[in-house]
């Protein structure tokens, strides 16, 4: 990185630090040190709890010192090597261990650019005991852990609250000792063992609950505190990874909530984090309670069969306008096959009650290509969203959303066969086809096709992976292109 580059970084860094408000005490320097790395955005990875909870454990402990790195600090600001921590601007390289936070499969194509500017081997056993130890986790992970087992020293597709601090104390206590790593449940390390075996341990959400130590104004919540409320899922969507990974599904009770509150009483915007937030078992006490607090909710994801006029009330309270609603399909079929049901009737009047009480647009996702979907059921789909546009103050009110089918492990469909480029290209002209014919200019964003293809590929692929990344990073240092990788899914 050249002095340009370092002080613009430094400027940045900053900036981002000075928005930022922190709830924990947390050291930089220890005998063992650590950087926690979320391969996307700043902005991505302070909204991620994830993410958060590996920093606020390991920081709480003694003798530990840890430090942030994130790629990019801004958008379309990649980093130019070599890396530098967040908080000290330390060199990642000199870190005693790297800990990755992979929420979503496409950040698996970070690891070629990164690696490279490190000049560190991507395949494990290359690496000597000079090189830090590096450490895989999130939910991508879990969802696909095998994709990664001969990158990573130590991989963690359990949940970070019952796995991190004793691995963290191994590796202070002991150094690599694999064979002691190994024996924390949910944690598996591949040179060992050629496949992972999950234990039952779960953590309890109510003894502490995930939630932002740090609370940036730039994260996706508009710089609102963020608490997770319940892990887990206790719908049974046949396509859904959460419930696979976040079993049992376990809710925050609403007395841990208040006692959170009650620790943090300048807290007046919260995001409430959930997979399907509306099924939590007092989610009508908790919209209350957040109210008379005078609390604004963060949230415009909803589940429409759930919404009361309490909760009505709570998000006009909290000015939001817009809500999300997740239909899915407007097939009946096919939403009896991936085990979603939906009374149309029953949806159509209760948009009819949103928009009467002031809600001012309603966004739709939809999935395409779903196994054995037909032009019947797309024109289903189709139908539903005139029937909405009919009910809406305007054509403006309404947009869709429609991403692609992509079968991830562990899921009911998870044999399922991922559509081929061809197929999605073919559905996808023939919804917009069929959207032109509707009333006004209606807005519908599509996923493209190259990252639905890349995502089903990541979602599947075993250790070969590191074959083709250990090439990547290869052409990474042969062209000084360090970024390659690290913001766009790789050709595929």
């Amino acid at each position: 990185m050249s002095l340009k580059h370092r002080h613009n970084f430094e400027s940045v860094a900053e900036q981002l630090k000075a928005g930022e408000k922190h709830y924990s005490q947390i050291k930089f320097a220890g005998k063992l040190s650590c950087a926690v790395i979320y391969p996307n955005l700043y902005s991505l990875g302070m909204s991620n709890l994830g993410f958060l909870t590996v920093h606020r454990l390991v920081g709480s402990m003694p003798g530990i010192g840890i430090e942030r790195f994130f790629p990019a600090l801004l958008p379309d600001s990649p980093l130019n090597p070599p890396f530098y921590s967040f908080e000290t601007g330390r060199p990642l390289g000199d870190f005693n261990v790297l800990m990755f936070s992979f929420s979503f499969e496409g950040d698996f194509d970070k690891i070629p650019g990164i690696f490279a500017a490190l000049g560190m081997p991507v395949i494990a056993s290359e690496r000597s005991n000079r090189h830090p130890i590096l450490i895989a986790g999130g939910a991508a992970v879990a969802s696909n852990s095998a994709a990664l087992s001969l990158i990573f020293d130590i991989i963690v597709p359990g949940e970070a609250e019952s796995t991190i601090v004793p691995i963290i104390t191994t590796l202070n206590d002991k150094g690599f000792d694999k064979e002691a790593i190994a024996q924390i449940d949910n944690v598996w390390v591949p040179s060992l063992s050629k496949t992972y075996l999950p234990a039952k341990a779960y953590h309890d959400v109510n003894a502490s609950p995930a939630y932002s130590h740090i609370v940036s104004e730039k994260n996706a919540f508009g710089g609102a505190h963020i608490i997770e409320v319940m892990r887990g899922c206790p719908r049974v969507c046949s396509f859904c990874l959460a419930r696979a990974i976040y079993s049992p599904p376990r809710a925050v009770s609403l007395q841990t909530i208040e006692q959170w509150l009650d620790a943090h009483a300048d807290c007046t915007d919260l995001g409430l984090v959930a997979p399907s937030l509306f099924d939590h078992p007092e989610v009508e006490e908790l919209f209350k309670m957040l109210t008379e607090r005078n609390i604004r909710i963060r949230n415009s994801s909803v589940k429409w069969e759930k919404i009361t006029p309490t909760i009505i009330e709570s998000l006009r309270k909290s000015n939001i306008t817009g809500l999300t609603i997740a239909p899915e399909t407007g097939s009946e079929r096919l939403r009896k096959e991936m085990r979603k049901p939906m009374d149309e009737g029953r949806f159509l009047n209760k948009i009819n009650e949103l928009f009467d009480n002031g809600f001012e647009h309603i966004k739709m996702y939809f999935v395409s290509c779903l196994p054995g979907e037909t032009d019947s059921d797309t024109a289903a789909t189709i139908d539903l969203i005139e029937k909405v546009l009919k009910i809406a103050p305007s054509y403006r009110s309404v947009s869709a959303t429609f991403s692609v089918f992509v079968p991830k492990n562990h899921t009911e469909w998870s044999e399922q066969t991922a559509p081929e480029q061809y197929e999605i290209k073919k559905r996808t002209k023939y919804i917009k086809s069929m959207l032109q014919k509707l009333p006004g200019q209606f807005k519908a964003n599509f996923e493209s096709p190259n990252e639905a293809l890349r995502q089903a590929y990541l979602s599947k692929v075993g250790p070969e992976l590191a074959d083709e990344y250990a090439r990547e990073a290869k052409e990474c240092r042969l062209n000084q292109l360090f970024s390659k990788n690290q913001f766009s899914a790789l050709e595929f």
